[in-house]
């Protein structure tokens, strides 16, 4: 009789021990649960565009199990390597996302060159790549050599300088090109350019179309970016698109070029920005040249 009292809670004991490794299998399974990953991330309808059209192109994401953070890491191949340029975390029971290119790019500038974005899940990512190209030319051509610079630069392209945009020229937004900067794309550590000048046309004159504008060598200059503005562009040096009143920076290799399409009885304004050793310089100390022209 005194065996059963012992038999009783040897079965207890074994039951509890039963009921506990239950209740590991069951918390070790819910931890080993699938983590989310990324099966497919698509830019639609094309992946070579120009800057204007970044906010009509979508990138499309689909993740299988849901994942809970999505991250896209945008970067800009610049001299061989690829530079961070902006990242966007989202967190939550994601299955989907959609956005634009350039929401990617946030408040930055979409600049011609090329790119790649890397959208990673909770356990791998895909990576796919696109360019931005310069806008087609549409009037005028340059006088001088194209540039050959780095892949997806505006070498020897240039748009046409009416503006025919319903936007204010001053409004700065998707509509045109951000300031290019003192620090040339392939990074610094070699010797900036020289200070130099606009040539022709003068300041305040008046020229037939098309208009030659030149300007005096830049000393440790590799290449020459210009624009010519209905804007007045020196406080915020950024250059308005074709169809918006400017022709973009265009960038050449020569110290001259030909720019023609220019509504006659207009004023424009022009500048001219050179790249050397990593480090840029606006002709002028940075004040930009202004010329009508010719009804």
């Amino acid at each position: 009789m005194a065996q059963r009292p012992r038999l009783a809670r040897a079965t207890l004991v074994l039951g509890a021990v039963l009921v506990f490794s239950l209740l590991g299998i069951v918390s070790s399974g819910a931890s080993t649960k699938a983590a989310g990953k990324v099966v497919s991330a698509k830019l639609t309808p094309k992946t070579s565009f120009t800057a204007a059209q970044a906010k009509t192109i979508k990138l499309v994401c689909k993740f299988s199990p849901a994942s809970k953070r999505a991250t896209s890491l945008l970067s800009m191949k610049k001299s061989g390597k690829w530079v961070k340029v902006r990242s966007v975390t989202k967190k939550g029971n994601i299955k989907t996302t959609t956005t634009t290119v350039k929401k990617l790019f946030g408040p930055k500038a979409v600049k011609v060159g090329q790119y790649q974005v890397k959208v990673s899940a909770d356990a791998n990512s895909l990576t796919r790549k696109f360019a931005v190209t310069a806008p087609a030319a549409t009037a005028g051509t340059e006088s001088g050599s194209g540039g050959s610079g780095d892949e997806g630069d505006e070498s020897g392209e240039e748009g046409s300088g009416s503006g025919s945009g319903s936007r204010d020229p001053g409004d700065c937004g998707e509509d045109c090109e951000g300031d290019p900067g003192d620090e040339d794309p392939g990074g610094g550590g070699g010797t900036a350019p020289g200070a130099f000048s606009k040539i022709s046309p003068g300041n305040g004159t008046t020229s037939s179309s098309p208009i030659a504008l030149s300007w005096s060598v830049s000393s440790n200059a590799e290449y020459y970016e210009y624009c010519v503005d209905l804007t007045d562009d020196t406080a915020t040096k950024a250059c308005h698109i074709p169809g918006y009143g400017g022709t973009g920076w265009v960038k050449v290799s020569s110290t001259s070029a030909t720019v023609s399409g220019l509504t006659a009885g207009k004023t424009y304004y022009w500048q001219v920005h050179a790249y050397g050793g990593g480090y840029g310089m606006y002709a002028d100390g940075g004040t930009w040249f202004s010329f009508a022209v010719a009804p």
